[in-house]
This record gives C-alpha cells, sequence and structure tokens, in this order.
C-alpha cells in the first residue's frame, strides 16, 4: 500500500452489487439493509476498485448508501477554458469542437502556454514609414515560436481566427466555401484541388453523405420521411413489420455509393508521402520526429515531424453535476461561476458515516504497575509471528443523534497468512456529535467521565472482555487482540522458507460495521412541507458496510 500505517478505507458496494457469491436478506420491512455472507476480502482484485478512503466518498441521503465514483453519474453543467477562464456556450462547443476559440494556445513542444508577441523591428528614425506590425505565438520556456512554422498574424486579438486558415510555411488553408466552389465546378481535376485539412475532409465526407440520403427516392419508398427526425422512428418501423409487408409491397431504396473523389472526402494513400517521410528521417534522424506525447497532443494525428507542428488551442474543462445513479438525486453540484471553487451541494460521507482509526498499545506489563500511566504508542512494524499485540478501534460520531455500534469480523484474516482477530467489545454506543459549548454551557447534563484505563486489564495482563476501552463527546474506543500469523510453516521447520508474494506479510483485518440510531422524521428532505409532518417524530434507521483496517507488516521470528 503507497499510504503510511496505519489506513482505513471504506468499501463501496457497488462492487459488491455485481458478486454472485454474496447474498442479500432485508433487515426489517421498512429498511432493508445488505448483509453478505461471505468475508471481504481485501486480497481480491475487486478490492482494488471497491475501496476508497472516507475523505473520497460521496452519500446519498434518499439510498442511505455511500457513492463512490463509479455510483454516481456526471452531467456537464458548463464548459470554460483554464486558460483565460471563459465559460464556452454548449453551443460553440458542438460546432467548433473542445478548443479555446480566443487567444488560448499551448507549445506543441513543451506543451507551456504561449504567449503573443511582435516581430515587428522599431525603427527609431522617422523617415522610413511605419511598417505594419505583425505578431506571433512564442514559448518562454523552450523558445518555440510559429515563425518555425512560417506563421504570422496582424493582430494581437482574435489569434484562433487568424491561425485557423494559414497552413505551415503560410499559405492559406481551403475553406468550406471554396470546397463548395470547386465540388460545383465539375469540370476541375482533382489534381488541382489544393489538400484539405482534416476538419474540412471530414466535412466533405459527412456533406457528400448527408447528399446521397436526400437523393433517395423518398415518395416511392418512405413518403416524406426524415432520417434525423424523431417521428420517424414509427413510420420507418413499419416497413419491417408483417402486416405491412403483406398489404402491399414496397420497393427498396437504391443502395447509397460511396465516395469516389477528393471533394468528396475520399483520401488516397499517397506513396511518395511515405517515401518523403523516409528519405527526412535519413537526413534528419530521429530527433526531427515527434515524440509519443507530442503527437497526441496535436489535433491531427498525421503530425510525423517538427516541421509540421501547429500551435495547440487550450483544452476546455467542464463543470460536472453528480447524481446517484440510483434515485438520480444529486450529491454534488459546483456554482455557476467558474472562477469559483465552491459547491452549492455536495453531501459529504465523512459528514454521515463514522471515521474509524486504529492505533497500537503498549504491553500492559507497565500499564498493570501504574494504572493510571498512559499506554506509549507502538510501531506497526513490530507484529511477530505469533505474539499477541492489542490495538484501539477509534470510531468518531459525525452525527447528532447517539449510534449503537455492532462491529464483526472473521476469526482469521483471509489471505495465504491468517492471522487471529478477536474484537474484544463488539457491540457498544457512541454518544452524538454536538457543540463542545454545549456541553460546556450546559449544567444540566453531568460531565462525562471517561473509563480508566488501568482498571481494564486483569491480574493476568489481558485486556476484559465487553468494556469500552475509553469513550468521549462523539468517540469510543475499543480494543483489539491480534495474534499475528507464521510467514513459515511451523510443520516443516527443516525445509525451505516459501517465497512471499507481494503484500502477503500485510496485515489487513475487514470489519463489517453496523450502525443503528433514532433520528428525526424530516418532512422538507421529502418535499412533503411542515404542514404534513409531525414535529419530533422518530424513525429507526440502520446502515451496514465494509471497512479494511491496514495494522501493518509481519515479521518473523
Amino acid at each position: 500500500m503507497a499510504q503510511a500505517f496505519p489506513y482505513t478505507y471504506y468499501a463501496c458496494d457497488c462492487c459488491q452489487a455485481d458478486d454472485t457469491t454474496t447474498t442479500t436478506t432485508a433487515a426489517d420491512d421498512d429498511d432493508s439493509t445488505q448483509h453478505h455472507d461471505v468475508t471481504f476480502d481485501p486480497r481480491s482484485p475487486r478490492a482494488n476498485y471497491a475501496l476508497h478512503p472516507l475523505e473520497h466518498l460521496l452519500y446519498c441521503e434518499d439510498c442511505r448508501q455511500m457513492r463512490c465514483g463509479r455510483c454516481v453519474a456526471e452531467e456537464t453543467l458548463a464548459w470554460y477554458c483554464p486558460s483565460c477562464l471563459f465559460e464556452v456556450p454548449s453551443s460553440v462547443v458542438k460546432s467548433d469542437g473542445p478548443r479555446c476559440t480566443r487567444n488560448c494556445f499551448n507549445c506543441p513542444v513543451c506543451m507551456a502556454p504561449l504567449a503573443v508577441t511582435t516581430t515587428t523591428l522599431v525603427d527609431a528614425t522617422p523617415d522610413p514609414p511605419a511598417a505594419p506590425a505583425r505578431h506571433m505565438l512564442s514559448c518562454p520556456y523552450c523558445r518555440w515560436s510559429t515563425l518555425e512554422t512560417g506563421i504570422e498574424f496582424d493582430k494581437h486579438t482574435g489569434v484562433y481566427a487568424q491561425i485557423s486558415p494559414i497552413a505551415n510555411g503560410g499559405g492559406l488553408l481551403p475553406t468550406p466555401k471554396d470546397r463548395e466552389r470547386h465540388r460545383a465546378d465539375a469540370t476541375r481535376d482533382d489534381a488541382t484541388i489544393p489538400a484539405p485539412s482534416r476538419e474540412l475532409a471530414f466535412a466533405d465526407l459527412a456533406s457528400f453523405y448527408q447528399a446521397q440520403i436526400d437523393s433517395q427516392a423518398p415518395a416511392s419508398a418512405l413518403g416524406d420521411v426524415n432520417f434525423a427526425s424523431p417521428s420517424a422512428y414509427t413510420r420507418i418501423m413499419n416497413l419491417y413489420s408483417a402486416t405491412a409487408a403483406k398489404k402491399h409491397k414496397r420497393p427498396r431504396p437504391a443502395p447509397m455509393r460511396e465516395a469516389a473523389t477528393a471533394l468528396e472526402g475520399l483520401r488516397l494513400h499517397d506513396a511518395a508521402v511515405d517515401a518523403a517521410a523516409i528519405e527526412r528521417i535519413k537526413r534528419d534522424g530521429w530527433a526531427a520526429t515527434l515524440s509519443p506525447t507530442q503527437k497526441r497532443e496535436q489535433p491531427d494525428p498525421a503530425v510525423q515531424f517538427a516541421h509540421e507542428l501547429r500551435p495547440i488551442p487550450t483544452l476546455l474543462r467542464t463543470r460536472r453535476t453528480k447524481r446517484c445513479r440510483s434515485c438520480r438525486q444529486i450529491v454534488a453540484k459546483p456554482e455557476s461561476k467558474i472562477t469559483s471553487t465552491r459547491y452549492k451541494i455536495k453531501i459529504l460521507a465523512l459528514s454521515h458515516l463514522p471515521r474509524i482509526t486504529i492505533r497500537a498499545l503498549a504491553p500492559p506489563s507497565s500499564t498493570v504497575q501504574n494504572p493510571g500511566a498512559q499506554p506509549s504508542p507502538v510501531s506497526h512494524a513490530s507484529m511477530i509471528s505469533g505474539v499477541p499485540t492489542h490495538f484501539l478501534l477509534t470510531l468518531s460520531n459525525p452525527l447528532f443523534d447517539p449510534i449503537r455500534v455492532t462491529l464483526a469480523t472473521s476469526s482469521t484474516t483471509p489471505g495465504r497468512i491468517q492471522s487471529r482477530v478477536t474484537i474484544l467489545c463488539p457491540q457498544f454506543e457512541v454518544g452524538k456529535n454536538t457543540d463542545v459549548w454545549d456541553d460546556a454551557l450546559s449544567s444540566s447534563s453531568p460531565a462525562l467521565v471517561p473509563e480508566r484505563r488501568g482498571s481494564l486489564w486483569n491480574a493476568d495482563g489481558q485486556i476484559e472482555a465487553g468494556k469500552v476501552w475509553d469513550k468521549g463527546r462523539n468517540w469510543s474506543s475499543v480494543a483489539i487482540e491480534v495474534v499475528p500469523g507464521f510467514l513459515t510453516s511451523t510443520a516443516d521447520l527443516g525445509a525451505p522458507e516459501p517465497e512471499l508474494d507481494e503484500d502477503d506479510d500485510l496485515l489487513e483485518i475487514p470489519i463489517f460495521v453496523r450502525l443503528e440510531y433514532e433520528a428525526d422524521v424530516n418532512a422538507d428532505e421529502r418535499g412533503l412541507g411542515d404542514s404534513r409532518g409531525s414535529k419530533g417524530e422518530k424513525e429507526r434507521r440502520e446502515e451496514a458496510f465494509w471497512t479494511v483496517v491496514g495494522v501493518g507488516r509481519i515479521a518473523s521470528l
């Protein structure tokens, strides 16, 4: 694990919903909870996609379940440019693509932002007439500029509109109007038509197939059906139905032909281009070619050499709303203002589920001699095979209602090296989360006196079972006894030690947590209003989930 010991991961139910080895049973008639008969295995391949830190999880209040990235459906709320923070309408994104159409460009060599600079030298003598200023895009880091590809422009604003029609070398790319004019001229040879860009070639192909669809005989076959109309779905399906075929036989529409010329979008393979590329590599070497990162960032995937690089328009980002896939409730929604990093709605799991932490305890010898002494912490890397080790499991309650916690785990941990685990107090209560000043200023409620830690050790140096180790305002700690397993088999002491796989010596304890509490029935949450809800009414709620506690690594004797 990359995270330092100790750590706690929460298992989302989305991975177990598809598991055929588990079964679900209803806890009661009102709120059914899923109980898995098979212990959660943190070493299974599915666990890699199911375990998440508590801070990374959201919560659905209607389903009363935690939600990970796989459990939510994202909806695009707004498009914006991360460089200029300009919000782009969705209609512009559909027409121009997900790139910034203003002045934001990235360097094609090092991916740094490009700056607009002037290329005209200022002459101090007033005699010669002032030449019009010319501008270029330059990188302040790698010193790459558009002059290397022969691209200059007149104004320092509207750079995207000025660069788009300019080809590398300073020539002009054919516009869609030019392509339409060439397409209308049937006597023009394809060899004299300039090669279009990748976007124009796709536009030619799309317009050709649209013309093929429009040229079909709709009166004889489909009537006045429009292929792009949603209302034509039923009429199209009637063409293939058995009842309609018995009434009268309709002629089939003629099959559409494929693109045959360059103006129709046909792009033939040119062997001369490959030969020229091979000769350039022989002459300039691999230094003239692009790296995989540079080629991946280019809008045109056919670019191969450095002289073909073009400035990369900044890729747009999105702000997204997250909804629960089960009930479609919004669990996260950012503010519409692009410059704001706040959320209008963000239901976090750490505000609804208890936080679970674990820490090691010192040996009982020093604690028995001095019952009031504070136990010293023990390193999590000091677990020795066969030597019992005690840990404190602490649950912090974020709810404003007291909860009753039930912990369950298997007697032995899953995996190749099995360790014995015993939760000494599996059922206990945790206080509600209230303001600290309420406890300090309230004179009616007595102060909470924590349990004395030394009183839980008996004369044999063992922790008494069934008692809470320590508790506070909204947290409680219970003791766990762990006997680490043996890395080698004790039956064959003379045999060579078997090779351990990766993380075989890792001690992870799967713990099933069940919560029971009574919460106020809030009618506003269900959209009923205060008039239809009774104040002070309580309802019983239950929640259950799996957690995995990473304790440390086992060391051999």
